[in-house]
């Protein structure tokens, strides 16, 4: 039986941190899980990335011409091509949900909080790096756990 994650942004930054030249963030645990999704073709593990996070890494990183054809065939490619690994549109139940989140996420960033209604809407654990995502999931039952 396989397990769904979503993963957020900096996750996906931060998996691919050679390529965007910055610090890696993940666990060695979050990290594995991303692996294992991405380089096998059967895997137990899958990943739900939501839009949203391709549409921030496209806005903050396709700098120049050279370093997004980079991000397209080093990153995004690798990522819609794998089996185990789905991107997922903003969809109404996704909407529903964002409009319950509250608490310390009420004024965060709009992105972050579909991200965290998508782990909603699918009932599964959120591979994040962000402390302030990670203190609201800790505090509401409607996502069932965290990866850092």
């Amino acid at each position: 039986m396989s397990r769904l994650y979503v993963t957020d942004t900096d996750s996906i930054i931060s998996f691919f941190h050679n390529i965007f030249g910055v610090p890696q963030r993940l666990s060695e645990r979050a990290r594995g899980m991303i692996a294992q999704a991405l380089l096998t073709s059967s895997s137990e593990v899958k990943l739900s990335i939501p839009s949203v996070v391709f549409m921030e890494i496209f806005e903050k990183w396709f700098i120049t011409e050279e370093f997004s054809e980079k991000l397209r065939y080093e990153v995004f490619e690798i990522v819609r091509r794998s089996p185990n690994i789905e991107i997922k549109p903003i969809e109404q139940e996704v909407l529903e949900k964002l409009l319950k989140i509250g608490g310390n996420l009420s004024r965060h960033d709009i992105n972050d909080k579909i991200i965290v209604a998508s782990a909603m809407m699918l009932n599964c654990p959120l591979i994040t790096t962000d402390g302030e995502i990670i203190d609201y999931i800790r505090t509401t039952p409607d996502i069932p756990s965290v990866l850092n």
